[in-house]
């Protein structure tokens, strides 16, 4: 519905620039010239921008202007229009430019009528267009080469688009998106930003920001891209210089590094054939593959080692570390691999793809860990006649005797497991995509301004009705719900004015009785010219007094401005200056910009109504498709970015229409799909896991022991979240079926190691347990970079990783040995085809 919607009214994923008022006039007035400035550093970015948004002016609704003033606005007008009429009726009688300034000075002055009392507000406007009529009077009798209107009608009205509250104005940028490229906004977010910061520079005093939801993924990915970059790296080095300082050396351990990155990069490769990208969520596996994939080669090397110490030759300690280990190996990747594929069927395509190249790529480092490994230890090490180093940890004697008394610390854990129980009950899932970003944004900060101190909002709902008729039935039900906030529709700029017309009737019978043409008038005299302005500047001098008792300092200071222009030409006639052929074509203009004027004003006065098609194309496109249906956009009153409000709006209006679509409703639905798929994906990892251990060991005892630390293991993490404010959400949630893949994996060769163990041998003795211990720790070395990203989500993905990679560990080391020792040895069969097969591969 959303993509129906996109293509019948075009794209409306704006960026928005935030512009912050303060709240008062000149902050008002600062913010427009700020708007006006970025306008004009946008328009050289005009194959970047669509189209923008920040202001309306009058002359956009052409003679309709006038029935969008409200009842008070359209009386004043009314008024003033009445009021004006004797005074233009007896100029019109003669026409000539001195009578005009005369005009203008009987009306200050308030003759032949009941005095006007001073408004600031209501003389603020007249007494700008008094400053530009003398401005371009004088310069037009200066000679000046560039010639102007003497007269402003028609030039007022603009309308900025601040928020209700005047506490921000927004400007709204359609970009040209390019979804050739990974973020699709590079190009024009580089130049907006670049265009902002060059208005910041020349108004340092305002403050401003750029948000919206192409902004916010645009960022997000950015900071995602280089976050996981670093981190990739980072587990790379580290896994190396923890190889190197446990089996004391530099070779062995950068075979092992080489073949991971052989296998990272047959994974982009495949990555790179099946879907040519990668999404914010698929952009992990490189992690993935550090944090697993390498565990497949840890305990292949580890037992290599540990064979050459015993005295074993290269190819003999190549042979039993792959007929021993392989089995668990390959175990250890399928069961990871079904944590993966189990999103393949997903209906969230950006998890789908995650799934099928994490999967595939473990397949890819089990491929590389069981061929490229064995063949390079070979190839360094055939020849070397000396038993490899043995390595640093081969054997942990604390936990073996720790675990001679099993039962004592089995109850111990189990008291400290029950102890923590509590932070189960602070646990909870966060659907709040905001509170993933990273901090310090300006995407983001302002996001949570325009939450925080306005009605407006960069998410909005859409409904739709078949016609302009329909939308107001519609609105006055959306406006009755309590979740909902501004809603904008055509009917904004549909003005009902029936009380207006009523009004401007007056106004209408007023100007008809007014001469259409006024008079050819004789040449001004320089004379009749002066005696005009000091007129004029009298008048103006008795208004200078009202205003300063009315403290109009403003209007006090266009009004001295205007009082120098007038000084400043009658200088010039005194001096002869004017040429009276000047004078007379000055007069023609002036008779010609009244009779225009006033035309002009009957027209808007007697305007009827205002169609949809009346409305300027730029407007009336954001709310009526292609296929004439009508836009209504509905934005929240609250804040959606926390999902109980996200939620309750959605159904707020799908009680009024089931269809509503929108990016709230597409993120809701997504954000549910999400979790859904999480846990789906959880549940059947369990599930496929469990049988491919019963059908690997036909043995149900088998696959408890294997599940056991697993199930400890993610208990103690769900506790310990509690505890520390960790939560799930839609970022770390997915660190679940993959924690289960390597608990599981531990389960699995400490199993196969304690069936190998003859009488009165140790399993701390070996190195599997130093195996299972790596295996966890470069888990918590790959995903531990996360920990520093500065993408909240990808932290809170380090920090399950680590702390499910951490108590994993434990349980495998404490509970798995304890209850090993409590029952009997299990049924070695699995030992036995491992010893089978290598001896019929020696024969």
């Amino acid at each position: 519905r959303y993509l129906h919607h996109l293509e019948n009214f075009g794209d409306q994923e704006y960026f928005y620039v935030v512009i912050r008022t303060g709240g008062t006039e000149e902050g008002k007035k600062e913010a427009e010239q700020f708007a006006e400035r970025m306008a004009q550093e946008l328009h050289k970015h005009s194959e970047l921008i669509q189209k923008l948004y920040y202001k309306i002016s009058a002359k956009d609704f052409g003679d309709g202007t006038l029935l969008f003033a409200t009842p008070a606005e359209a009386k004043a007008l009314s008024d003033m229009v009445v009021y004006l009429t004797p005074y233009l009726n007896t100029w019109m009688a003669k026409g000539s430019l001195p009578n005009f300034i005369e005009m203008i000075a009987r009306l200050l002055a308030g003759e032949n009528h009941t005095p006007v009392e001073v408004d600031p507000s209501l003389f603020g406007q007249g007494l700008g267009m008094l400053k530009h009529f003398l401005e371009n009077l004088h310069d037009s009798i200066a000679g000046k080469a560039e010639r102007h209107h003497l007269l402003q009608f028609g030039e007022t009205g603009t309308h900025y688009f601040f928020t209700s509250n005047g506490h921000l104005l927004i400007m709204r940028i359609l970009p040209v998106k390019d979804f050739q490229t990974l973020d699709v906004v590079q190009k024009p977010l580089k130049a907006v930003r670049e265009a902002l910061q060059a208005t910041r520079t020349e108004f340092p005093n305002v403050q401003a920001g750029l948000t919206g939801r192409p902004v916010l993924q645009a960022d997000e990915m950015q900071t995602t891209d280089k976050d996981m970059t670093r981190a990739s790296v980072a587990a790379i080095v580290l896994v190396g210089l923890i190889f190197m300082f446990i089996l004391r050396g530099w070779l062995r351990p950068m075979l092992l590094v080489t073949s991971l990155v052989l296998a990272i990069i047959w994974t982009f490769g495949f990555a790179t054939i099946s879907f040519g990208q990668l999404n914010l969520l698929s952009i992990v596996f490189t992690l993935v593959l550090v944090g697993i994939g390498v565990d497949f080669g840890v305990h292949m090397l580890l037992r290599y080692v540990e064979n050459r110490k015993n005295g074993s030759g290269a190819q003999e300690a190549v042979q039993i570390s792959i007929f021993k280990t392989g089995p668990g190996i390959i175990m250890g990747a399928l069961t990871s691999v079904c944590a993966f594929y189990s999103v393949l069927g997903s209906d969230f395509r950006g998890l789908a793809e995650l799934g099928l190249i994490g999967g595939t790529g473990i397949l890819l480092s089990l491929l590389a860990m069981l061929t490229i490994l064995p063949a390079l230890l070979l190839i360094t090490e055939r020849n070397r006649r000396r038993p490899a180093n043995s390595t640093r940890v081969v054997a942990f004697p604390v936990l073996d005797r720790i675990s001679t008394r099993p039962l004592l610390l089995l109850l111990i854990l189990a008291a400290v497991s029950i102890a923590a129980m509590p932070g189960l009950f602070n646990l909870h899932f966060s659907y709040n995509l905001l509170e993933l970003q990273a901090k310090g944004l300006e995407s983001v900060e302002y996001e949570r301004r325009l939450i925080s101190e306005s009605d407006e909002s960069t998410w909005y709902a859409i409904m739709t009705t078949d016609s302009p008729e329909a939308v107001n039935e519609l609105i006055s039900k959306v406006k009755k719900l309590p979740s909902v906030g501004k809603v904008e529709s055509i009917l904004d700029f549909i003005p009902e004015a029936d009380e207006q017309k009523a009004l401007y009737a007056k106004a209408v019978a007023a100007l008809d009785q007014i001469t259409t043409r006024p008079p050819e008038a004789p040449i001004p005299s320089a004379s009749a010219m002066i005696a005009a302005l000091d007129r004029l500047e009298a008048a103006l001098e008795s208004i200078e007094e009202k205003l300063f008792a009315a403290g109009a300092t403003k209007e006090m200071v266009v009004l001295n401005q205007s009082m120098e222009s007038v000084q400043a030409t009658r200088a010039i006639l005194e001096h002869g200056g004017a040429e009276p052929v000047r004078l007379d074509e000055l007069q023609q203009e002036l008779n010609r910009e009244i009779e225009e004027s006033l035309g002009h004003l009957k027209r808007l006065l007697s305007a009827k109504s205002v169609a949809p098609e009346d409305i300027p194309a730029s407007i009336r496109d954001l709310f009526i498709g292609k296929d004439g249906s009508c836009q209504v956009k509905v934005a929240p009153l609250d804040n959606i970015w926390n999902f109980d409000k996200l939620k309750q709006f959605v159904a707020d209006l799908r009680g009024i229409d089931p269809t509503v679509s929108g990016v709230p409703v597409g993120v809701m639905e997504s954000a549910q799909l999400m979790h859904r798929t999480f846990l789906s994906a959880a549940g059947l990892t369990i599930i496929l896991v469990s049988l491919m251990l019963w059908l690997y060991s036909r043995s149900v005892a088998y696959v408890g022991l294997t599940l056991l630390p697993l199930a400890v293991g993610v208990l103690w993490l769900l506790e310990l979240m509690g505890w520390v404010g960790i939560h799930f959400n839609l970022a770390n949630f997915f660190a679940v079926p993959i924690l289960i893949a390597i608990g599981v994996d531990g389960g699995v060769h400490f199993l196969a190691r304690w069936g190998e163990l003859k009488d009165h041998q140790a399993l701390f003795s070996t190195s599997t347990p130093t195996a299972v211990s790596l295996s966890f720790t470069t888990t918590m070395i790959g995903f531990g970079g996360l920990l520093f990203a500065h993408h909240r989500g990808l932290a809170s993905l380090g920090a399950v990783m680590v702390l499910g990679s951490l108590t994993g560990l434990v349980s495998c080391l404490l509970v798995l040995p304890a209850v090993l020792k409590l029952v009997k040895r299990p049924h070695s069969s699995i030992d036995e085809q491992a010893e089978e097969r290598l001896h019929t591969y020696k024969s």
